[in-house]
């Protein structure tokens, strides 16, 4: 399944888009300035190694180990005299470029992000980390400030799905990379289990100034075409609309999620549509809309192989397989759980041990979530 163009306005809407249309006419933007650029902090500040030590009592701290695992795997081994050389695209508050760049002390570590707030946070990060071998840029990864050839390894942590035209950044990966050098990232497989999703996600960002803001963001999935909508409201962080953002919070809280948001069903379809927006919108400093193109497996691996790969495959995603084994490992672990020293000590071992066995076996083992790449 390829990819749609983008839709005009005079696409099918949903009542929601209608009403936004209409009402909060929105700007469009993309993903960098219209999602990221508004994020205070990346998983709200938690990421496993960049903001707090790994804790093997945690399932998604077993996916995200496992996870570094398998992209040092992939790193060839540069036999020249200069040091290997990582690329990362869009590596948000500094994952998995910190945790590779402390992995492989030996490798130069470069993260380019569009949003120079996360590119701004990774150097604080890599700075408080200690971590000299890794160093950010501000920068589009479909016009890489880099010369032919000189990568060893690009990853790319469910990242080169936010690009407005996903063709033109794998052809400046492939021109990046080395010959023999790998790109390995993980991807969302657009299988929905529905024709289209709609949901409501609440949450707290920042503006330009770094100021508070309250957000609302509607979002619509289409299997077909295969695309996202992500229109959001900026709000002021105090008075009446902060005080009906948390309402709607608290109303969120109680209904159906998928992918980290509200589903629009039953009950949470009269608490959090258009209702709720005839009184967030005569509030609303801004109307933002981004839209992105989603994929499948096979388009993906196809696309790679046009832009100039000499092989593309999809395979096991690591992360889930290590949150699995972990989630079994901690169930079976209370005293651990309960902080018993001699415990979790013992779980500790299992976590250092099977994360990285899964991390090293994961790029051979078929499935999707995960594609691999040679230049």
């Amino acid at each position: 399944m390829s990819p749609a163009a983008q839709p005009s306005p005079a696409d099918d809407l949903s009542i929601i888009e209608r009403w936004l249309l209409a009402n909060a006419p929105p700007e469009r933007l993309d993903s960098a300035r219209g999602l990221y650029e508004r994020m205070p902090r990346q998983r709200g500040g938690q990421l496993p190694f960049v903001d707090v030590p790994y804790d093997p009592r945690r399932e998604e701290h077993w996916a995200d180990a496992a996870r570094i695992a398998d992209y040092v795997a992939h790193a060839p081994q540069d036999r020249s005299r200069h040091a290997p050389r990582v690329l990362d695209v869009g590596p948000g508050d500094g994952w998995p470029s910190l945790p590779l760049a402390a992995a492989r002390p030996d490798a130069e570590v470069l993260g380019v992000d569009p949003s120079p707030r996360r590119a701004m946070t990774c150097r604080a990060n890599a700075a408080r980390l200690g971590l000299a071998n890794a160093r950010f840029a501000t920068a589009d990864a479909a016009a890489l400030p880099l010369a032919d050839g000189s990568v060893n390894l690009v990853t790319a942590a469910s990242s080169l799905e936010e690009a407005a035209e996903p063709e033109g950044v794998f052809a400046e990966l492939r021109r990046v990379l080395r010959p023999g050098g790998v790109l390995r990232a993980s991807y969302q497989n657009w299988l929905l289990p529905a024709p289209e999703l709609e949901s409501v996600l609440l949450w707290d960002g920042v503006d330009a100034a770094a100021r508070p803001l309250r957000l609302y963001t509607y979002v619509r999935r289409l299997q077909t075409p295969p695309l996202e909508r992500r229109y959001t409201l900026e709000l002021p962080a105090e008075g009446e609309a902060a005080r009906l953002h948390q309402q709607a919070l608290e109303a969120a809280a109680l209904g159906r999620r998928a992918y980290g948001e509200t589903l629009l069903a039953g009950p949470s379809a009269q608490a959090l549509g258009v209702g709720l927006l005839e009184r967030l919108a005569p509030h609303a400093r801004r109307s933002t809309l981004v839209e992105l193109r989603r994929w499948t497996t096979e388009w993906l691996c196809e696309a790679l192989r046009r832009a100039g790969f000499a092989e593309a495959r999809a395979t096991a995603h690591p992360g889930e397989l290590a949150r699995h084994l972990g989630r079994a490992l901690i169930a079976a672990s209370p005293g651990a759980v309960a902080g018993e020293r001699d415990a979790l000590e013992a779980l500790e071992r299992s976590f250092g041990y099977w994360t990285a066995r899964i991390g090293e076996a994961g790029g051979r083992l078929p499935g999707v979530g995960m594609v691999a790449a040679l230049a």
